[in-house]
């Protein structure tokens, strides 16, 4: 399992910033607190997917966030950190999301300054949910955080890596 390290773009913020002009995403755990983030997130993919030669449209809907190459619905999980991640650090998913309609989910985490992204991996949404441990709201996750909702969790050392979106690495 590689974790990727990226550097965050002015032009990337800008365009992030521009994807959402409202304060709150429906069942946002975070209030729409972190949209800049998830925004950003679903920014670096695209960028990197059109790096690659593989078509990505920003499709940004309930379902999903992107369309790539043509043909997978991808939802796009962005959480801001303050440090590197670690294998065994969670990808979460609210129990409120379980019923979008897409393939897969892509994990990353963006540093809370927004200097850099780390590109975490991916996993088919089915199999997510068959790994996945689910916690209940006001419950206590391994380092002592309280779940804020009803989630799902898996550890980053589980998903897939991204090593078709960095062939030059």
């Amino acid at each position: 399992m590689r974790v990727w390290e990226g550097v965050v773009l002015e032009e990337q913020i800008i365009r992030a910033k521009a994807l959402y002009p409202f304060d709150n995403l429906r069942g946002s755990i975070s209030k729409g607190k972190s949209n800049i983030y998830g925004a950003l997130g679903e920014v670096i993919i695209h960028d990197l997917c059109e790096r690659n030669n593989t078509p990505a449209n920003l499709n940004s809907t309930y379902d999903y966030d992107l369309i790539i190459d043509n043909k997978y619905k991808v939802d796009v999980k962005t959480k801001r950190t303050t440090v590197k991640p670690k294998p065994h650090y969670l990808c979460s998913i609210s129990s409120f999301n379980t019923r979008q309609e897409c393939d897969f989910y892509f994990f990353l985490r963006v540093t809370e300054d927004l200097t850099k992204y780390y590109l975490l991996g991916y996993k088919k949404k089915k199999d997510f949910f068959n790994e996945a441990t689910f916690n209940k709201k006001g419950t206590e996750d391994v380092n002592g955080w309280l779940f804020k909702d009803d989630c799902y969790n898996l550890e980053i050392s589980h998903l897939q890596s991204f090593n078709h979106l960095y062939p030059s690495h």
